[in-house]
């Protein structure tokens, strides 16, 4: 009895010592000039606040929290439609926001906080945050470390029957409800709540591995065969079931994966396709 007991002690000694995962929940809210249409402008867009939160992953705990407004001088002025959005407005960024070298001073904070992470976690975060991120800290003269950037959207192994990947439907879909939309520490939080019901190794392993394009073989059938036509749809559906999309510039249907989930063999849409550059 008494070796049982020591060995028991002995394992949950070795359980505390052991380090546990790292990951830097980030996410920014900005003011930009036509995202929906035309993506991120770094020439003029910026950000307006910063939430960044250090995570213990097998805790599931935070360890550290940044949160912050940002006045950059030369901003946009904020449209009514961001303000109403995100309850951020011009007259709360100055009173609140962080001026001049208060923005160096945080940056260095959230690149001390990135260094001491094993992976930054973000939503969309390849299309939006790391490229504001990484900009904002070049216009402030920091340097930005390298990083593995997860993307929660993309990384994550989410059931089939959850096909939206915005956050308000993730929340939704995992039994809760962010109370404070749109701001930026709150989302971080949310996210890493979803980001925790699911493998960490798994995620990294995912969020390490290259993407690549698949394109579906679907060729135009002659529309006077009904059967050619028939078979045609038949595929179609399945193609679009697989959430191929359609790519008007080379008239193709593709989607992108992970190289991973190709070299593993899980891969059966049900139809004939290959990996295009």
């Amino acid at each position: 009895m008494r070796n049982d007991l020591k060995a028991l002690q002995a394992a949950a000694s070795n359980k505390k010592s052991s380090k546990s995962p790292l990951v830097l929940g980030l996410d920014l809210e900005g003011i930009n000039e036509n995202l929906l249409e035309n993506g991120v402008n770094l020439t003029l867009d910026r950000v307006t606040e910063i939430g960044a939160v250090l995570w213990d992953v097998n805790r599931q705990q935070p360890v550290k929290i940044l949160s912050e407004l940002i006045d950059e001088p030369d901003h946009l002025p904020l449209d009514e439609d961001t303000a109403e959005l995100t309850g951020i407005d011009d007259q709360m960024l100055e009173q609140w926001g962080a001026k001049d070298k208060d923005i160096v001073r945080i940056l260095e904070t959230l690149v001390s906080m990135i260094e001491k992470a094993d992976a930054v976690v973000a939503h969309n975060g390849g299309n939006y945050d790391r490229p504001m991120i990484e900009a904002m800290a070049e216009r402030f003269g920091v340097k930005f470390p390298d990083a593995v950037w997860i993307d929660s959207g993309r990384d994550i192994e989410f059931p089939k029957k959850m096909h939206m990947r915005s956050m308000a439907a993730l929340e939704h879909a995992h039994g809760f409800v962010n109370p404070f939309p749109h701001r930026a520490v709150t989302d971080v939080l949310s996210m890493l709540k979803i980001f925790s019901a699911y493998d960490y190794e798994r995620i990294y392993a995912l969020a390490t591995s290259p993407i690549v394009r698949v394109v579906a073989d679907l060729k135009a059938p002659n529309w006077k065969d009904q059967n050619a036509v028939d078979e045609f749809n038949r595929v179609k559906n399945k193609v679009a079931k697989a959430r191929f999309r359609w790519n008007p510039s080379d008239k193709t249907w593709s989607k992108e994966i992970h190289q991973i989930l190709l070299d593993e063999g899980k891969i059966d849409f049900g139809f004939e396709w290959s990996v295009k550059a």
